[in-house]
């Protein structure tokens, strides 16, 4: 099995376009300052702006934007576009965000906003903003922004670009993005935070992840808390790490791409912690698609406390990857472990662990799915015991009972999921309570992780919803007393349930 992904790597230059550059005497100027000053470059009043060509802030001044205003970039070219030397200070609320936008409501209407900090002092701050139509929303240079609760939409290149560049973006909704959402390089680590990353590589043309790390110097950003969605485009993965990393991704969900974290090429060794990654299996590409988490090239991640399910292969090998799933022979605790691995799999073959190559792995205390016994773990582990010419996987003090999952602060939308009576017969109810509308899937497993049946896989409405299994498989053949498991998801969140078949 071998994953190669093609990332397009832009760098930051300047567009040769004429420009009104505010005066560099150290200014500190509102929009009715510069419709005084722009001599028509920048017209209107009253929360609503037009521009109709670009503005430089030039280093020492600043432009403050105040909540509530509109500015809208009045182009025909695509080339129309904030640069910032200085400063850019906006600062919205919840009932008056600043919008940045343009007449037509297409991808790429306007350039978008650019900073390259070249002076000291200068800062770009962006709050409670939406900004819609632009070719790169926020491209960054060389430089620190911060971008809190804001709206990035209907991009046409990308929502965020790092070069060089670093800052924080917290709780922003990125979404209906046509190509790249957010991409980082040339030494770049932002903090990316609790972000919700839905429907975004629209065109669904080139294998563009949510967020794409790397390809040139080292880039370590911390990525947590985040929602990522792939709302159906197969050829979005969640969150790629390309070369030389020491990057942080804990506490996300991520589901619905065509592949969940992608580590590739050489020194890509993030530490993957606490996080559900479920159901990126939407590429119709069975080979090189529909993975959890792989590492593609010479790499070691350390995987800690994840839930990944519902995919293909649920963590895959290749090229020369090695990654931790925990060794509890040696004295670090910060590598012990703990992820919940299971139905994960293409037909009836489970792949909780796919090693694709020669080298030894180590996947220490996991949970596989029930297992009492080694091979009950077998099931789920392709490596040398599968083919002569693989490494062999060491998975000792595997989690042979039943525990509830890693949780994660619930944002999502399943509430509740119960079954009864329980042990059944001939027929058990299973319960499900959404906190708001979302796609579902409920599925019954057997204890070796393998699809028995599926009781639902569609969008449902907030509140509780109601379905039977009554003990038989997917071909109505009646299934056996002992013991199954109910798995029910919605978006990112997954509870699992036991059930209990008395003959």
């Amino acid at each position: 099995m071998k994953t190669i992904l093609v990332l397009a790597l832009g760098l930051f230059a300047s567009a040769a376009f004429a420009a009104y550059t505010t005066p560099g005497s150290g200014a500190d100027w509102s929009l009715d300052d510069l419709v005084a000053n722009s001599g028509g470059a920048v017209t209107g009043g009253a929360g609503v702006y037009e521009f109709h060509d670009s503005l430089v802030i030039a280093v020492g001044d600043r432009i403050t934007i105040t909540a509530g205003t509109t500015l809208d970039f009045l182009d025909t070219t695509g080339s129309l576009g904030i640069e910032v030397n200085g400063s850019l200070i906006a600062i919205g609320t919840a009932a008056q965000p600043i919008v940045f936008t343009a007449p037509a409501a297409a991808p790429g209407a306007w350039r978008g906003l650019d900073f390259e900090d070249t002076g000291a002092g200068s800062q770009f701050r962006l709050i409670r903003c939406e900004i819609a139509w632009a070719d790169i929303a926020v491209d960054v240079f060389g430089a620190d922004i911060y971008a809190e609760d804001c709206l990035i939409h209907g991009t046409a290149n990308r929502a965020f670009d790092f070069s060089s560049a670093g800052g924080v973006v917290r709780r922003c909704e990125i979404r209906d993005n046509q190509t790249r959402t957010i991409t980082a390089t040339l030494t770049s680590s932002p903090l990316i935070e609790d972000c919700r990353i839905e429907n975004n590589n629209i065109q669904n043309t080139s294998p563009y992840p949510y967020i794409n790390i790397g390809l040139q110097g080292v880039n370590s950003p911390t990525i947590r808390g985040n929602t990522i969605i792939g709302s159906g485009h197969h050829m979005s993965g969640g969150i790629s790490i390309w070369a030389a990393s020491e990057a942080l991704i804990e506490d996300n969900r991520i589901s619905g791409c065509g592949y969940g974290i992608l580590c590739y090429a050489t020194g890509a060794n993030p530490r993957i912690h606490r996080n559900r990654i479920s159901a990126n299996n939407i590429h119709p590409d069975q080979l090189n698609w529909g993975f959890g988490v792989a590492c593609n090239g010479s790499n070691a991640p350390i995987l800690t406390v994840n839930q990944i399910t519902e995919h293909w292969y649920g963590v895959a090998a290749i090229n020369g990857g090695q990654p931790n799933l925990g060794n509890l022979d040696n004295t670090d605790p910060t590598d012990d472990g703990g992820n919940f691995i299971f139905d994960n799999g293409i037909g009836d073959d489970s792949y909780g662990f796919y090693n694709n190559t020669p080298l030894p792995q180590i996947a220490q205390g996991n949970y596989w799915g029930f297992a009492l016994e080694p091979e009950d773990v077998e099931v789920h582990i392709y490596h040398q015991v599968d083919d002569p010419a693989l490494g062999l996987v060491n998975f000792d003090y595997f989690i042979n009972e039943i525990v509830a999952a890693p949780d994660l602060p619930s944002t999502d939308a399943l509430v509740t999921a119960r079954a009864y009576p329980n042990p059944f017969n001939p027929r058990a109810t299973i319960a499900v309570t959404l906190a708001r509308t979302s796609r579902v899937s409920l599925t019954v497993v057997d204890v070796a992780g393998r699809l028995v049946r599926d009781l639902h896989k569609g969008e449902l409405a907030a509140g509780e919803h109601v379905f039977t299994w009554n003990g038989s498989d997917r071909a109505g053949r009646t299934m056996a007393s002992g013991t199954y498991f109910f798995r029910v998801t919605a978006g990112a969140e997954t509870k699992l349930g036991k059930l209990l078949l008395v003959r």
